[in-house]
């Protein structure tokens, strides 16, 4: 399941995925993703803390919404990535992404409700 939650006063928006990022829940993440895309402005953080990049397929959407969201202008930070994830996107020149790796604040995301 994913869900995704618009943030102030950034205007940013946090997607939280809490299933696997693999082929068969890719066309519904995909969905939740490119709908944070184009609907709000700001930051997007991708909380990967209940998930994991299982396949091609999982890696891809992360790539993929990297790509959307820099056309927009708007800059995708990723939370809560496993070790596997982490070493993946590394590889992958896309580290830049991590917004917890050591180093790196995290984005200042506050909530609506707060």
């Amino acid at each position: 399941m994913a869900a995704m939650t618009t943030v102030a006063p950034t205007g940013g928006t946090r997607v939280r995925i809490d299933e696997p990022l693999d082929r068969r829940a890719a066309p519904d993440i995909r969905q939740v993703l490119l709908t944070a895309v184009v609907t709000g402005d700001g930051p997007i953080v991708l909380d990967l803390t209940g998930s994991s990049v299982l396949d091609s397929t999982g890696f891809a959407l992360l790539v993929s919404a990297h790509v959307r969201a820099a056309h927009r202008g708007r800059p995708l930070r990723i939370t809560g990535a496993d070790e596997r994830t982490r070493r993946l996107l590394h590889r992958a020149g896309l580290r830049r992404l991590i917004a917890d790796a050591p180093g790196r604040p995290l984005p200042m995301l506050t909530s609506a409700t707060a």
